[in-house]
């Protein structure tokens, strides 16, 4: 029997005290479950320790010096002081202290927070006051003060900073910059907290408030808070540097400059050897020798620089040319010296002078970890000023906060920032467009905010120039089957690209008729417009006329191209954007009809992702090269072809009109080798992002069209294998490398003689497959 049955049995047989009865129950059952919880609890608190259990290296000499932690060797007063004479005296250090200096400190801002992070007024302007009288020492403001700071963190590895108050506590008398070097840390014996400490003349240690005196050590290491200095390296290679130098000097000396090579002829000084000298001793000779070559030395010794020589027959005098065969290159040693200087300054080194070769990237990658470097003692600066304006907010009964924001160091280039924003934004616009994210969502993606109004859609689509020549939708699903009716079914697909055999060859083929119908009726308008402007012209001047005839050579005069631009190409800006926009829609809907005719091939669960940010960031960046290219060409084929007809001597302006019109730049020919580039090109890019999206792709195998007009860089490219993520390196019409993520790509900077009209493919290597 369980104990429900048994509470039932209860129940029946008590009426109507079984209620009263089962609440006593109840109550004295949670009391139990209480107490043994309470017990359990207590128990588990007992056995956790009370106390720190790790202990530091230092621990164990709390006994000696009075329980100070110990300085390493090379971290003492004297070190710091070798630091601080080198830094002064050696050009190297010297210049990268001034080069810290001026980077570091190019400006703050002060302001007073309140409690919900707003900044006050009131608050702000008390703390700009003291920012213009602390630091009186080093003539008074803020910024000079943050000057000795840095200073002192780049050379010691610490910072330390004392808000001076008044006697009566009303107020802030001054901010002191305090030596690191003289301060201490030492365990309170009775409470066991670490206390910042000053030694004293009487030798014993003064504890320092740590509420007015900061510490702020750099990079400190495990158990010891006392910092590391950036530059302690520079001690080891300066030495290294002062004894190279020393030795170069004295080699210089020796052998860098011509000598004169004296002779003193034996048989001469014989033969002249007095008579008494001779019949006297070898000791008599012995002195007369020593004697006469004494003299010569004397001789030579006081000869002036512009003296002639005078001397006997036993002197013979010659000159010694420089010593060229030397054994060891000084250049060699003093690069490898100049090196390390760089690096144990944490310099760059063309900041000291050196310009050594290095890449774009790379030295923009140098660039950030060098204001990495300045940023991170700038925030040592920024907490120890920080605190030191709370204590004089608090002072003045002001319960808000202090914050200091150093200016922004650049770290890229603003045109290239320029461009990933405007990239940014054109992908955010088209996502908006395609309906994928809503007008805020792209608003806060780029702004950070909610739109302040509604996108201008509805006007841009009734005065659209491009309307007449985009693709019919951007939304239609490609791969169902079509209507007998469908109008763009009725076309016959472009032979040049269903010749490359791919599954969707033939879709794409349709798709290259008709965008090359949409770019050559966009080109003919773009002739008309341009034929309008040459009617409308004004007449070039007569001397400029004059000019161009009498120029030599094939190109055209500057004042030549300049009245061209201004009364024919004047909006060429205007016309890369017509053309980035009307070649973006085309591209979308080529890279979506291959990607997901990709995935279908996998047969995969997944449908393609055509908000895939990769993949429309592609062909945002594609649609802008090529709309550069293509009105490049336009522009300079305008221009060419109207100055064959100035230089000729031969301008009317029906002849002018007549050229234009059959100017290749704007053809049919043109316009399909613009569609089929385009077209074929964005069908390999949905193939490269639907094989990117399955994950079953590892790798990638060139394989090159192996027709007659197959470019030689691209044969020599088949067979090529490399991972899916890396580029393939295919030669260029100059026989250059380039990269191509795939075949017809550009976003690596691949050139035109790389792409144009390219019907070359990659094939897969599939994950669990050999890369070859």
């Amino acid at each position: 029997m369980n104990l429900t049955e048994i509470f039932r049995i209860i129940e029946r047989s008590a009426g109507g005290e079984k209620l009263a009865f089962w609440d006593r129950f109840m109550k004295k059952t949670n009391e139990e479950i209480r107490a043994v919880v309470a017990t359990t609890v207590q128990k588990q608190l007992r056995a956790l320790p009370r106390e720190k259990q790790t202990k530091t290296k230092w621990e164990s000499q709390w006994n000696w010096y009075e329980g100070v932690i110990h300085r390493r060797d090379y971290k003492n007063s004297h070190v710091m002081e070798n630091l601080r004479v080198i830094r002064d005296l050696n050009p190297d250090a010297s210049m990268a202290i001034w080069n810290m200096l001026r980077l570091a400190n190019t400006g703050h801002e002060v302001e007073a927070l309140t409690p919900n992070g707003k900044p006050e007024k009131k608050s702000t302007d008390l703390l700009n006051s003291y920012a213009d009288r602390v630091g009186k020492l080093y003539g008074g403001g803020l910024d000079q003060l943050i000057n000795v700071l840095l200073l002192t963190a780049f050379t010691q590895g610490a910072i330390a900073l004392e808000v001076e108050l008044a006697e009566d506590l009303s107020d802030i008398v001054d901010f002191h910059a305090v030596d690191p070097s003289t301060l201490d840390f030492r365990r309170n014996k009775e409470t066991n907290e670490i206390e910042l400490v000053q030694k004293q003349e009487d030798g014993n240690y003064k504890v320092l408030n740590q509420e007015t005196v900061f510490y702020y050590p750099i990079d400190p290491d495990i158990s010891d808070p006392h910092g590391r200095s950036p530059i302690l390296p520079i001690l080891q290679i300066i030495f290294f540097q002062v004894q190279v130098l020393k030795d170069l000097q004295k080699v210089i000396h020796h052998q860098g400059y011509d000598r004169f090579d004296i002779k003193v002829v034996e048989e001469a000084i014989i033969e002249n050897l007095p008579d008494h000298i001779k019949r006297g001793s070898p000791e008599d000779i012995r002195q007369y020798v020593t004697s006469y070559i004494g003299d010569i030395q004397r001789q030579m010794e006081e000869l002036q620089p512009d003296d002639d020589f005078y001397h006997t027959s036993s002197v013979e005098i010659s000159a010694v040319g420089v010593n060229k065969n030397v054994s060891l290159s000084a250049s060699g040693v003093i690069d490898i010296i100049n090196q390390q200087i760089v690096t144990a300054l944490k310099q760059l080194p063309i900041l000291l002078g050196r310009n050594e070769g290095t890449t774009e990237t790379h030295g923009t990658v140098q660039w950030q970890i060098y204001v990495a470097g300045i940023q991170s003692i700038q925030r040592g600066i920024k907490r120890l000023l920080e605190r030191a304006y709370n204590v004089a907010l608090q002072i003045n009964g002001r319960q808000r906060t202090a914050r200091i924001t150093f200016n922004e160091l650049r770290t890229t280039d603003r045109q290239s920032d320029a461009q990933a924003e405007k990239i940014e934004t054109e992908t955010k616009i088209l996502q908006m467009q395609q309906g994928w994210i809503d007008n805020n969502e792209a608003a806060n993606d780029i702004v950070g905010h909610d739109a302040v109004a509604e996108p201008q859609q509805a006007q841009a689509q009734t005065q659209d120039p491009l309307a007449a020549f985009r693709p019919a939708t951007n939304s239609r699903v490609m791969f169902p089957k079509k209507r007998a009716d469908d109008p763009e079914d009725d076309v016959d697909p472009d032979e040049f690209i269903v010749s490359t055999g791919d599954p969707w060859a033939e879709d794409l083929g349709k798709m290259a008729v008709r965008s090359a119908s949409a770019f050559e009726k966009f080109l003919k308008r773009q002739c008309e417009v341009y034929l309008d402007r040459l009617k409308d012209a004004d007449e070039m001047p007569t001397r400029m006329l004059y000019n161009c005839m009498r120029a030599t050579g094939d190109n055209p005069t500057p004042e030549f191209r300049e009245w061209v631009e201004t009364n024919i190409l004047h909006d060429s800006e205007e016309q890369k954007g017509l053309w980035d926009d009307l070649n973006r829609d085309w591209l979308l809907q080529a890279a979506i009809l291959s990607g997901e005719a990709t995935l279908q091939e996998f047969e995969a669960t997944i449908d393609f992702d055509a908000r895939d940010e990769r993949l429309l960031r592609w062909l945002a960046d594609r649609a802008r090269r090529e709309a550069e290219l293509i009105q490049g060409v336009t522009d300079e084929e305008v221009i060419m072809n109207l100055w064959d007809i100035v230089y000729e001597g031969q301008l009317t302006m029906d002849k002018a009109a007549k050229r234009l019109e059959e100017v290749y730049a704007f053809s049919e020919s043109r316009a399909l080798t613009i569609a089929r580039t385009e077209i074929i090109s964005a069908g390999r890019s949905g193939q490269y992002f639907g094989d990117m999206q399955s994950g079953m792709v590892i790798g990638k195998k060139w394989m090159a069209a192996q027709q007659d007009r197959t470019r030689d860089g691209h044969r020599q490219a088949d067979g090529q294998v490399v991972k899916f993520d890396e580029p393939f390196l295919v030669a260029n019409g100059s026989g250059e490398s380039e990269q191509l993520l795939f075949p017809g790509d550009t976003s690596l900077g691949a050139t035109a003689s790389n792409v144009i009209m390219c019907r070359c493919w990659y094939k897969r290597i599939l994950d669990g497959e050999e890369m070859k």
